[in-house]
Protein backbone atom coordinates (compact mmCIF):
# COMPACT_ATOMS: atom_id res chain seq x y z
CA UNK A 1 0.00 0.00 0.00
CA UNK A 2 1.48 3.54 -0.81
CA UNK A 3 0.48 6.63 0.91
CA UNK A 4 0.92 10.08 -0.90
CA UNK A 5 0.92 13.62 0.35
CA UNK A 6 0.63 16.70 -0.72
CA UNK A 7 0.22 20.54 0.62
CA UNK A 8 0.41 23.90 -0.42
CA UNK A 9 3.80 25.06 0.42
CA UNK A 10 7.51 22.95 0.17
CA UNK A 11 7.97 19.64 2.13
CA UNK A 12 11.56 19.77 3.42
CA UNK A 13 13.73 16.64 4.30
CA UNK A 14 13.04 17.29 7.90
CA UNK A 15 9.11 17.50 7.12
CA UNK A 16 9.38 14.29 5.18
CA UNK A 17 11.16 12.34 7.93
CA UNK A 18 8.88 13.57 10.28
CA UNK A 19 5.82 12.52 8.23
CA UNK A 20 6.83 9.04 7.35
CA UNK A 21 7.38 8.46 11.08
CA UNK A 22 4.09 9.29 12.06
CA UNK A 23 2.45 7.31 9.14
CA UNK A 24 5.34 3.98 10.14
CA UNK A 25 6.19 4.40 6.49
CA UNK A 26 8.96 1.98 5.17
CA UNK A 27 10.23 4.51 2.88
CA UNK A 28 9.80 7.92 1.09
CA UNK A 29 10.07 9.53 -2.27
CA UNK A 30 9.78 12.80 -3.85
CA UNK A 31 7.13 13.29 -6.62
CA UNK A 32 6.37 15.64 -9.21
CA UNK A 33 4.47 18.82 -8.30
CA UNK A 34 6.53 18.97 -4.32
CA UNK A 35 4.83 15.66 -2.33
CA UNK A 36 5.97 12.82 -1.56
CA UNK A 37 5.19 8.90 -1.59
CA UNK A 38 5.65 6.70 0.79
CA UNK A 39 5.19 2.56 1.42
CA UNK A 40 3.51 1.31 4.07
CA UNK A 41 4.38 -1.78 5.44
CA UNK A 42 2.96 -5.17 4.09
CA UNK A 43 -0.14 -6.28 5.51
CA UNK A 44 -0.15 -3.81 8.31
CA UNK A 45 -3.67 -2.31 8.67
CA UNK A 46 -4.53 0.47 6.58
CA UNK A 47 -7.54 2.17 7.83
CA UNK A 48 -8.50 5.35 5.26
CA UNK A 49 -10.37 7.18 7.65
CA UNK A 50 -7.53 7.56 10.18
CA UNK A 51 -4.77 8.17 7.57
CA UNK A 52 -7.41 10.82 5.97
CA UNK A 53 -7.84 12.17 9.94
CA UNK A 54 -4.06 12.61 10.19
CA UNK A 55 -3.23 13.87 7.45
CA UNK A 56 -6.02 16.45 7.84
CA UNK A 57 -4.70 17.42 11.33
CA UNK A 58 -1.12 17.71 9.69
CA UNK A 59 -2.57 20.08 6.81
CA UNK A 60 -1.81 17.58 4.00
CA UNK A 61 -4.10 16.04 1.53
CA UNK A 62 -3.73 12.25 1.19
CA UNK A 63 -3.73 9.56 -0.94
CA UNK A 64 -4.14 5.57 -0.60
CA UNK A 65 -3.66 3.30 -3.54
CA UNK A 66 -2.67 0.11 -3.62
CA UNK A 67 -1.20 -0.30 -7.18
CA UNK A 68 -0.39 3.21 -9.29
CA UNK A 69 -1.74 3.57 -12.57
CA UNK A 70 -1.17 6.35 -15.26
CA UNK A 71 -4.45 8.53 -15.94
CA UNK A 72 -4.24 6.84 -18.82
CA UNK A 73 -4.93 3.76 -17.97
CA UNK A 74 -8.24 5.18 -16.89
CA UNK A 75 -11.38 5.35 -19.16
CA UNK A 76 -13.90 7.66 -17.79
CA UNK A 77 -13.98 10.06 -15.07
CA UNK A 78 -16.89 11.18 -13.76
CA UNK A 79 -17.69 14.43 -11.40
CA UNK A 80 -20.52 15.56 -9.09
CA UNK A 81 -20.95 19.18 -9.67
CA UNK A 82 -22.01 21.25 -6.52
CA UNK A 83 -19.08 22.22 -4.08
CA UNK A 84 -16.83 19.93 -6.41
CA UNK A 85 -16.42 21.38 -10.08
CA UNK A 86 -17.88 24.75 -9.17
CA UNK A 87 -17.89 26.59 -5.42
CA UNK A 88 -21.48 26.58 -4.47
CA UNK A 89 -24.70 24.48 -3.94
CA UNK A 90 -26.81 25.88 -6.73
CA UNK A 91 -29.75 25.15 -4.97
CA UNK A 92 -28.98 26.94 -1.80
CA UNK A 93 -28.52 29.87 -4.19
CA UNK A 94 -31.25 29.94 -5.41
CA UNK A 95 -33.01 29.93 -3.09
CA UNK A 96 -31.61 32.81 -1.18
CA UNK A 97 -33.23 34.61 -4.22
CA UNK A 98 -36.36 33.85 -2.81
CA UNK A 99 -35.49 34.82 0.87
CA UNK A 100 -35.01 30.99 2.02
CA UNK A 101 -31.54 29.99 1.84
CA UNK A 102 -30.82 29.29 5.14
CA UNK A 103 -34.07 26.34 5.79
CA UNK A 104 -33.13 25.03 2.16
CA UNK A 105 -29.20 25.25 3.01
CA UNK A 106 -30.03 23.47 6.35
CA UNK A 107 -31.53 20.31 4.59
CA UNK A 108 -29.07 20.44 1.94
CA UNK A 109 -26.39 19.80 4.77
CA UNK A 110 -28.21 17.18 6.67
CA UNK A 111 -28.99 15.19 2.77
CA UNK A 112 -24.69 15.86 2.04
CA UNK A 113 -23.21 15.25 5.13
CA UNK A 114 -24.54 11.55 6.26
CA UNK A 115 -26.89 10.81 4.47
CA UNK A 116 -29.10 10.18 7.00
CA UNK A 117 -32.15 12.41 5.22
CA UNK A 118 -33.80 10.72 2.37
CA UNK A 119 -32.01 12.06 -0.47
CA UNK A 120 -35.03 11.86 -2.60
CA UNK A 121 -37.45 13.73 -0.03
CA UNK A 122 -35.23 16.52 0.57
CA UNK A 123 -34.73 17.15 -2.57
CA UNK A 124 -38.31 17.48 -3.43
CA UNK A 125 -39.01 20.26 -0.41
CA UNK A 126 -36.09 21.77 -1.12
CA UNK A 127 -37.13 22.41 -4.78
CA UNK A 128 -40.55 23.03 -3.78
CA UNK A 129 -39.57 26.11 -2.21
CA UNK A 130 -38.19 27.56 -5.68
CA UNK A 131 -41.53 28.30 -6.62
CA UNK A 132 -42.65 30.91 -8.22
CA UNK A 133 -39.20 31.79 -8.75
CA UNK A 134 -38.28 33.09 -12.70
CA UNK A 135 -36.00 31.02 -14.50
CA UNK A 136 -34.64 34.13 -15.90
CA UNK A 137 -32.72 34.41 -12.67
CA UNK A 138 -30.69 31.90 -13.93
CA UNK A 139 -27.97 33.40 -16.08
CA UNK A 140 -27.31 36.33 -13.39
CA UNK A 141 -27.15 34.10 -10.85
CA UNK A 142 -24.43 31.61 -12.94
CA UNK A 143 -23.12 34.44 -13.77
CA UNK A 144 -22.35 36.50 -10.29
CA UNK A 145 -22.02 33.36 -7.70
CA UNK A 146 -20.35 30.26 -9.90
CA UNK A 147 -16.96 29.71 -9.85
CA UNK A 148 -15.34 26.84 -11.11
CA UNK A 149 -13.21 24.85 -8.77
CA UNK A 150 -9.11 25.85 -8.91
CA UNK A 151 -7.66 23.08 -11.19
CA UNK A 152 -10.56 21.55 -12.77
CA UNK A 153 -9.68 22.95 -16.55
CA UNK A 154 -6.53 21.34 -15.91
CA UNK A 155 -7.54 18.21 -14.44
CA UNK A 156 -10.47 17.94 -17.49
CA UNK A 157 -7.93 18.91 -19.69
CA UNK A 158 -5.28 16.29 -19.18
CA UNK A 159 -7.82 13.83 -18.72
CA UNK A 160 -9.41 14.39 -22.07
CA UNK A 161 -6.02 14.47 -23.80
CA UNK A 162 -5.16 10.85 -22.29
CA UNK A 163 -8.16 9.65 -24.03
CA UNK A 164 -10.93 9.58 -20.97
CA UNK A 165 -14.69 10.52 -21.51
CA UNK A 166 -15.55 12.87 -19.20
CA UNK A 167 -18.70 13.15 -17.38
CA UNK A 168 -20.97 15.27 -14.96
CA UNK A 169 -23.14 13.39 -12.98
CA UNK A 170 -25.45 15.76 -10.50
CA UNK A 171 -28.17 15.81 -8.13
CA UNK A 172 -28.22 19.96 -9.56
CA UNK A 173 -29.93 21.11 -12.12
CA UNK A 174 -29.08 20.66 -16.09
CA UNK A 175 -29.02 24.60 -16.69
CA UNK A 176 -26.08 24.81 -14.35
CA UNK A 177 -24.48 21.59 -15.35
CA UNK A 178 -24.98 22.23 -19.06
CA UNK A 179 -23.36 25.50 -18.88
CA UNK A 180 -19.62 23.87 -16.49
CA UNK A 181 -20.06 21.00 -19.39
CA UNK A 182 -19.41 23.67 -22.21
CA UNK A 183 -17.31 25.86 -20.00
CA UNK A 184 -15.15 22.79 -19.13
CA UNK A 185 -15.31 20.95 -22.61
CA UNK A 186 -16.64 17.52 -20.47
CA UNK A 187 -18.44 15.22 -22.53
CA UNK A 188 -21.51 14.81 -20.95
CA UNK A 189 -24.18 15.96 -18.22
CA UNK A 190 -26.84 14.00 -16.10
CA UNK A 191 -28.81 16.09 -13.97
CA UNK A 192 -32.12 17.33 -12.67
CA UNK A 193 -34.59 19.06 -14.60
CA UNK A 194 -36.88 21.67 -13.14
CA UNK A 195 -40.38 22.20 -14.55
CA UNK A 196 -41.31 25.43 -15.98
CA UNK A 197 -44.59 27.42 -16.28
CA UNK A 198 -44.69 30.79 -17.76
CA UNK A 199 -40.99 31.49 -17.18
CA UNK A 200 -41.42 30.50 -13.71
CA UNK A 201 -40.02 26.97 -11.33
CA UNK A 202 -43.44 25.30 -10.17
CA UNK A 203 -41.20 23.64 -7.73
CA UNK A 204 -41.31 20.28 -9.21
CA UNK A 205 -38.84 17.85 -10.99
CA UNK A 206 -39.34 16.23 -14.34
CA UNK A 207 -38.07 12.67 -14.78
CA UNK A 208 -35.82 10.64 -13.03
CA UNK A 209 -34.85 11.79 -10.24
CA UNK A 210 -30.77 11.81 -9.80
CA UNK A 211 -30.13 10.06 -6.27
CA UNK A 212 -27.25 7.97 -4.92
CA UNK A 213 -28.46 5.17 -7.16
CA UNK A 214 -29.22 6.36 -10.49
CA UNK A 215 -25.95 8.07 -10.17
CA UNK A 216 -24.29 4.71 -9.57
CA UNK A 217 -26.44 3.25 -12.32
CA UNK A 218 -25.00 5.97 -15.16
CA UNK A 219 -20.97 5.24 -14.05
CA UNK A 220 -22.40 1.70 -14.41
CA UNK A 221 -24.00 2.35 -18.07
CA UNK A 222 -20.96 5.02 -19.51
CA UNK A 223 -18.60 1.99 -18.20
CA UNK A 224 -20.43 -0.84 -20.35
CA UNK A 225 -20.96 1.84 -23.22
CA UNK A 226 -16.84 1.61 -23.19
CA UNK A 227 -17.14 -1.96 -22.69
CA UNK A 228 -15.00 -1.31 -19.45
CA UNK A 229 -15.07 -2.41 -15.87
CA UNK A 230 -16.12 0.32 -13.19
CA UNK A 231 -12.86 -0.13 -12.21
CA UNK A 232 -11.85 2.17 -15.08
CA UNK A 233 -13.26 4.71 -13.64
CA UNK A 234 -12.56 7.60 -11.78
CA UNK A 235 -15.22 9.73 -9.88
CA UNK A 236 -14.56 12.82 -7.74
CA UNK A 237 -17.57 13.87 -5.11
CA UNK A 238 -17.98 15.25 -1.68
CA UNK A 239 -21.45 14.53 -0.11
CA UNK A 240 -23.25 11.41 0.97
CA UNK A 241 -25.02 11.26 -2.50
CA UNK A 242 -22.29 9.96 -4.13
CA UNK A 243 -20.64 7.18 -2.23
CA UNK A 244 -22.58 4.53 -4.26
CA UNK A 245 -20.96 5.82 -7.75
CA UNK A 246 -17.66 6.32 -5.99
CA UNK A 247 -17.43 2.36 -4.46
CA UNK A 248 -17.51 1.38 -8.17
CA UNK A 249 -14.63 3.46 -9.42
CA UNK A 250 -10.86 2.27 -9.38
CA UNK A 251 -10.13 5.62 -7.77
CA UNK A 252 -12.32 7.93 -5.73
CA UNK A 253 -11.36 11.32 -4.89
CA UNK A 254 -13.21 13.60 -2.52
CA UNK A 255 -12.91 17.25 -2.89
CA UNK A 256 -13.36 18.84 0.65
CA UNK A 257 -15.67 15.57 1.35
CA UNK A 258 -17.95 15.72 4.01
CA UNK A 259 -16.77 13.42 6.63
CA UNK A 260 -18.73 10.22 5.68
CA UNK A 261 -16.93 10.45 2.69
CA UNK A 262 -13.64 10.75 3.73
CA UNK A 263 -13.59 7.95 5.62
CA UNK A 264 -13.88 5.88 2.75
CA UNK A 265 -12.16 7.74 -0.39
CA UNK A 266 -8.80 6.63 -1.89
CA UNK A 267 -7.83 10.56 -2.03
CA UNK A 268 -8.92 13.76 -0.51
CA UNK A 269 -8.48 16.87 -1.89
CA UNK A 270 -8.76 19.58 1.01
CA UNK A 271 -6.11 22.28 0.27
CA UNK A 272 -5.19 21.87 -3.37
CA UNK A 273 -6.78 22.19 -6.71
CA UNK A 274 -8.28 19.33 -8.62
CA UNK A 275 -5.29 19.51 -11.01
CA UNK A 276 -3.63 18.20 -7.54
CA UNK A 277 -4.81 14.32 -8.28
CA UNK A 278 -2.48 14.53 -11.18
CA UNK A 279 0.78 14.04 -9.04
CA UNK A 280 -0.80 11.09 -7.22
CA UNK A 281 -1.56 9.37 -10.80
CA UNK A 282 2.31 10.16 -11.38
CA UNK A 283 3.59 9.31 -8.26
CA UNK A 284 5.24 5.87 -9.59
CA UNK A 285 7.33 8.24 -11.46
CA UNK A 286 10.77 6.88 -9.95
CA UNK A 287 13.01 9.87 -11.23
CA UNK A 288 13.12 11.59 -7.98
CA UNK A 289 15.23 11.14 -5.25
CA UNK A 290 14.56 8.54 -2.05
CA UNK A 291 14.39 10.25 1.36
CA UNK A 292 17.17 10.10 3.96
CA UNK A 293 16.04 7.53 6.62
Amino acid sequence: MHLVVQRNAPLSDDDAARIGALFQALDGRRIQGGGLRYTLAAGAPVHRAAIHELGRQQGLDTALIDDFRPLSDFKLMVFDMDSTLINIECIDELADLVGRKREVARLTEQAMQSGAVDYDTSLRMRTRLLAGLPVATFESLYAERVRITPGAPALIAAARQAGLRTAIVSGGFDYFTGRVRAELGLDVDLSNHLEVADGRLTGELLGTLINADAKAGHVARMCRELGVPTSDAIVVGDGANDLKMMALAGLSVGYRPKPVVRATVNAVIDRLGLDSLLNVLGAADREGFSLPS
